[in-house]
C-alpha cells in the first residue's frame, strides 16, 4: 500500500504496478539515485553450469529453455524460481526481460521473504536444477550461502572489482 505517511525511504525503483499505485493516490516519487546494485543470477554450488548467456536467461525465464541439458549442464528440468510482483528482484529481472513476457510461475516457484529463493535454491531437494536471482551484496555480504554460486554471465563473472569498474552496456544491464 502506497500513502504518503512516509518522508524518505531508501529502496530499488519501484515497479510499474507501485508507480501506477502511488499516481492512483496522487503521489509521485522524487528518485535520487544514490548508488548502484549488481543484479545477480545463481545456482546451488553443486550445479554444473557456470556461464550463461544474458539471452539464455531470458529464455529460462520465459519458459523456452526447461532443461540444462540445454545450456551445457546435466539432463534436468529448471526450477526458475521467481520472487513476488513488486519486490526489487522481481522488478529487475522485468526490467531485464524487457518486451520479453515472464513465464507464470507456479507457487512453490515464488519465494517470499528477501533470502527465500537463496534458501530454495541451496536447500531444495533437487538442488541442482534450481536457479534464482538476486543482488550481489545481499547474496555475498548479508546472506553469505556458501551452498550457491553466482552465475557469470556472457562470460563475465559477478566479482566486486568487476561491479566497481563497469563501463560497458552489457554490464550495465545488471545494474539498477
Amino acid at each position: 500500500m502506497i500513502s504518503a505517511d512516509v518522508d524518505l525511504i531508501f529502496v530499488a525503483a519501484p515497479s510499474e504496478s507501485q508507480k501506477r499505485q502511488a499516481e492512483m493516490e496522487g503521489l509521485t516519487f522524487d528518485m535520487t539515485p544514490i548508488g548502484r546494485e549488481a543484479f545477480v543470477f545463481f545456482v546451488n554450488h553443486k550445479n554444473s553450469v557456470e556461464n550463461l548467456s544474458l539471452e539464455q536467461l531470458k529464455q529460462i525465464y520465459a519458459g523456452k529453455i526447461t532443461n540444462w541439458h540445454e545450456v551445457g549442464g546435466e539432463n534436468a528440468a529448471i526450477r526458475a524460481f521467481q520472487r513476488p510482483a513488486d519486490s526489487g528482484s522481481q522488478t529487475a529481472l522485468e526490467r531485464m526481460m524487457g518486451d520479453i513476457p515472464i513465464m507464470e510461475a507456479p507457487a512453490e516457484n515464488v519465494a517470499t521473504g528477501m533470502g527465500g529463493s537463496i534458501h530454495e535454491v541451496s536447500q531444495y531437494r533437487n538442488y541442482k536444477n534450481a536457479i534464482g536471482y538476486t543482488f550481489r551484496f545481499y547474496s555475498t555480504e548479508m546472506v553469505n550461502n556458501h551452498e550457491i554460486k553466482l552465475l557469470s554471465i556472457d562470460g563475465i563473472a559477478p566479482t566486486r572489482k568487476i561491479f566497481v569498474k563497469a563501463h560497458t552496456h552489457s554490464y550495465l544491464n545488471f545494474m539498477l
